[in-house]
């Protein structure tokens, strides 16, 4: 089967609004049941996702990639992937849900194994219709992604709260997931058009496992690597550390995830497109990695000048030891939002091999900072975890760009024009802050004052030594480019 191809602006508006649909309507939904539900509700759901998001990572053993990724496609290969999917689906939720008496008796809490029995049913039914939604994907059919997952998200919401009203407890959260997760493979299977045989070849799988398994190998390092801080602190600091470290965490994280997971789902049909040239693929890098930076760097380094009154109007005082934290935290948010496209560009070119032997290193280094900077608290972590991924950065960036026929000077030379100004913005934000807002200032009038003083200044710095930029930006929102 051949690649349909797909504009990147078009890929990216519409797997932006999918992502944002399904974010929105999830908070709303969680909005509504809180008030419904009690909290404890929650606290079981967030215990037995603990086991599924992990589940989560290995699902489809990184095939729906090598789908996305091959130049070319057989119906036989299609068949394999869909076939040991549905196997390992199967395997997965079958292991879920025979080893949720030992989960619940480790968490010393009974009512986890009906949740987890529960959502075992989502492995399989999940698997069944990803290498649908990956052809989808390699097609740069993001339109009808997005109409199906805010489809199948809103029919999710809706069935968890009526069924939350109707006294189902804690198992209405569970049926929003499996509603939304069944429907969602439903219409994947309609949309693509591609219907499954009989067949499996075993040289077919052979042909992907070494793409695939060094996929899900660097899931798995990068998944202990990055919760290896909370673990450590949880264990020697305690439960009052880690939950001032972790809501700062979640702050710093949450728009970046939602940004890169989009940029990443748009881009690598399109890279992968490319595989064949590698220099087209390195042009059209350095251009997302400038969109990036010019998001992120304002949002970062703003964060990082109005943490404070941030942290009081959006938390509350009793927040107040996040504010360190945040200080850290937040340009670290803007290197990772930097660094975490690099997959895509390994994934689009074969080379998950040295993907995961990154990961493996980096974890290393990450791991060996949490160790150092907890004897000084979270805000030790936090300080330590900022300087390892100023080496893992330029670790992960050497080696993707040399697949690409650029540099590390390539970037600087790209990033340097939106990062300067964003450093200059967070500079002058500090400064009104402290000679122009009164110090007795109530900490919502801070942030009144001066979010829209740094959006102006960061805006008027691009359109003064940036213009190129602010061009092709205009361009792309008003799909020119």
């Amino acid at each position: 089967m051949t690649r349909k191809s797909g504009s990147a602006i078009s890929n990216f508006q519409w797997a932006a609004a999918a992502q944002i649909g399904r974010v929105g309507l999830s908070l709303i939904g969680i909005t509504i049941l809180a008030r419904i539900l009690p909290t404890s509700d929650f606290g079981l759901l967030a215990m037995a996702t603990i086991v599924t998001n992990f589940a989560s990572i290995i699902r489809d053993m990184g095939t729906s990639a090598a789908v996305i990724q091959r130049s070319e496609l057989s119906n036989e290969l299609l068949d394999t992937v869909f076939w040991s999917n549905v196997l390992f689906g199967v395997l997965l939720g079958g292991i879920v849900a025979l080893t949720s008496p030992l989960t619940a008796r480790a968490f010393h809490e009974p009512a986890i194994q009906p949740l987890l029995m529960y959502l075992s049913l989502a492995f399989p039914l999940g698997s069944s219709g990803a290498p649908h939604l990956a052809l989808l994907e390699r097609g740069s059919w993001f339109r009808s992604i997005a109409i199906i997952e805010i489809f199948s998200t809103t029919c999710g919401v809706v069935t968890g709260v009526v069924a939350a009203m109707h006294g189902a407890g804690v198992v209405s959260l569970v049926l929003q997931t499996l509603i939304g997760t069944a429907l969602s493979s439903i219409l994947f299977w309609a949309v693509s058009g591609w219907r499954p045989t009989g067949h499996w070849s075993r040289a077919e799988l052979l042909g992907i496992l070494g793409f695939s398994g060094n996929l899900v190998g660097f899931n798995i390092i990068n998944y202990f690597s990055r919760n290896a801080d909370g673990m450590l602190i949880g264990r020697v600091l305690g439960p009052v550390e880690l939950g001032v470290y972790n809501i700062a965490y979640r702050i710093m994280l949450f728009p970046l995830q939602n940004l890169t997971f989009v940029l990443n789902r748009a881009f690598l049909p399109i890279f992968s497109g490319q595989q064949h040239n590698p220099a087209l693929i390195g042009r059209n890098y350095l251009r997302v990695l400038q969109f990036i930076c010019v998001i992120t760097a304002p949002m970062m380094f703003g964060l990082w000048s109005v943490r404070e009154p941030f942290v009081l109007v959006v938390l509350g005082e009793k927040w107040r030891a996040s504010f360190p934290i945040i200080g850290w935290l937040a340009p670290t948010g803007f290197l990772q939002s930097v660094v975490s496209t690099t997959g895509t560009v390994l994934i689009a070119t074969g080379k998950t091999w040295l993907m995961r032997n990154l990961g493996m290193v980096c974890a290393v280094i990450y791991v060996l900072s949490f160790v150092i900077g907890l004897p000084n608290g979270a805000v030790g972590v936090a300080r330590a975890y900022f300087a390892a991924n100023l080496v893992t950065s330029a670790i992960y960036l050497h080696y993707t760009l040399a697949q690409v026929d650029r540099r590390l000077i390539d970037v600087a030379a790209t990033l340097w024009r939106p990062l300067l100004a964003a450093m200059i913005m967070s500079a002058l934000i500090v400064a009104a802050g402290n000679l122009i807002v009164p110090a007795d200032a109530s900490a919502v009038l801070k942030l009144v004052c001066l979010v829209p003083v740094g959006a102006v200044i960061y805006c008027v710095l691009l359109m003064v030594g940036a213009r190129d930029i602010v061009a092709e930006m205009r361009a792309v929102i008003l799909k020119k480019a």
